[in-house]
């Protein structure tokens, strides 16, 4: 009997000290959350006629950090042709269209939740507006403020 109360001494003394190792390790905190880059991209189209149509892109960095430029991707209707744009850059193939803004501009610079009239332009066709497709895409995080002077 005497050997069998010993050995449950043992045990629980080493159990003991298990949790009591436990309890000296320290709980890690939640990570916080990463910082997001992300954007939205609206149309709107100011002006239609019967051979064409205005389109006016408005971005809004729906992130948690700042971003120095976006990239907005959208679809034009079969036929259709964007023949001159503002504010930024366009590449049209077919009916796919890649338009890209000024780095650090005005309207490519956006802090969180802010928001800018972006790309614009006339697209040359028998539909009046309609662009599909449409994604946006942060291109750079904006560079940190510089110590100040």
């Amino acid at each position: 009997m005497m050997y069998t109360r010993g050995k449950r001494r043992g045990a629980l003394a080493a159990a003991g000290s298990m949790l009591a190792g436990l309890a000296l390790v320290p709980a890690t905190a939640p990570a916080s959350a990463a910082a997001t880059l992300s954007c939205r991209a609206m149309a709107a189209y100011p002006a239609k006629w019967t051979a064409g149509y205005d389109f006016q892109f408005a971005v809004v960095n729906t992130g948690t950090e700042a971003f120095s430029a976006w990239v907005i991707t959208f679809d034009v209707p079969p036929g259709d042709v964007i023949y001159t744009t503002w504010n930024g850059s366009v590449v049209q193939s077919g009916q796919h269209v890649v338009a890209r803004s000024y780095t650090n501009t005005y309207n490519g610079s956006l802090a969180p939740g802010a928001s800018a009239e972006s790309i614009g332009g006339v697209v040359e066709g028998d539909s009046a507006g309609g662009l599909t497709n449409i994604t946006c895409t942060p291109e750079a995080p904006a560079a940190p403020a510089g110590p100040a002077a």
